[in-house]
């Protein structure tokens, strides 16, 4: 046995226009969010309304360039896309990412999701191939998968995916309040979300072998917040 299978060429088209809409959306409340936190540490609002029409220019700016890296990124990912069965293993590899490979003898799963997604999942959670729905030869490739082992189909998202978006905005009200407010048991309880979640969030990117080296990133920046927000936490229930 010796297949690769990789993205169809229409594959990137296919998922662009979702990952605008989830991508945008995120970024434009994210930035707003950071607006706001700003705008009420600022002692004096006349000063604020004053640099705003040079913020909002910086704003969309940064917006644009932010999509089309992002996207840029997404489809050099999706491009080098390569999924290959040997003799007793299969592998993906792909670019700016460590390559997984998983022996046959110890596949514990093979998932396909409601989206059309599979996952191949190995004996950790770390040891885990994530295939897109838009693979080629999906018909050949589920023939594989079952001389492999039967494969399981799962109709509802995994934890991670059906809450993203209010575990986001959940720690951005936290974030908000930790900043914001001087309330010291507001404060303290905010800022144990806000940890909580960082710290999950960080442990999950940099352990996660599906990810590139780029978004892996995003992890180490997180401490940098937490670092952060646990400063302001201590210092406005110790010294306000």
């Amino acid at each position: 046995m010796n297949e690769t299978f990789k993205i169809k060429e229409t594959g990137f088209e296919e998922i662009k226009k979702q990952l605008l809409i989830k991508s945008v959306p995120l970024m434009i409340i994210s930035l707003t969010f950071g607006a706001g936190i700003v705008y009420f540490n600022t002692k004096d609002k006349e000063d604020f309304f004053a640099v705003l029409p040079f913020i909002i220019p910086i704003f969309l700016l940064s917006l644009g360039y932010g999509i089309f890296t992002g996207l840029k990124r997404q489809k050099m990912l999706f491009k080098s896309y390569k999924l290959t069965f040997l003799e007793n293993s299969v592998s993906r590899e792909q670019i700016n990412t460590p390559t997984v490979t998983i022996q046959f003898d110890d596949i514990k799963a093979i998932i396909k999701n409601e989206n059309g997604s599979y996952a191949i999942k190995g004996k950790t959670t770390v040891d885990t191939i994530l295939i897109p729905a838009q693979i080629d030869h999906q018909e050949n490739l589920e023939t594989l998968f079952n001389q492999i082992k039967p494969i399981q189909e799962i109709n509802k998202p995994a934890f991670d995916e059906k809450y993203k978006i209010p575990l986001l905005l959940l720690m951005m009200c936290c974030m908000a309040v930790v900043y914001v407010s001087f309330n010291k048991i507001l404060v303290l309880i905010s800022g144990l979300i806000v940890s909580i979640l960082l710290i999950r969030s960080s442990f999950q990117i940099i352990r996660n072998k599906s990810i590139d080296k780029k978004t892996k990133r995003v992890g180490y920046y997180s401490l940098l917040v937490l670092a952060s927000v646990v400063a302001v936490t201590i210092m406005k229930i110790t010294v306000f």
